[in-house]
């Protein structure tokens, strides 16, 4: 499913307009991307939970040149399914 897809899909549940359902989804999407650049995890039970995890600084190669470099230490986002969604 594409985006377009789940807003579809919303609207027709919901009964209400494609519009709203999309600014209702872009309004999930921002509340959780503010939550986790704040370091906070958003836990939905039953669905996912989305969190941040630190990244150490590593050594990697490019792989057009071979050519060693270091990559950062960063904080990245991971997003784990509810066990109950898994069986899927």
């Amino acid at each position: 499913m594409l985006t377009q897809d789940v807003v579809k899909a919303i609207a027709e549940k919901q009964g209400i307009t494609q519009k709203d359902a999309k600014a209702g989804l872009d309004a999930f999407r921002e509340v959780v991307v503010e939550a986790l650049e704040r370091g906070e995890d958003v836990s939905l039970k039953g669905f996912v939970t989305f969190a941040t995890k630190e990244v150490a600084q590593r050594e990697a190669k490019n792989p057009k040149t071979g050519e060693a470099v270091t990559v950062e230490a960063h904080r990245k986002a991971t997003a784990t399914i509810a066990k109950s969604l898994r069986k899927f």
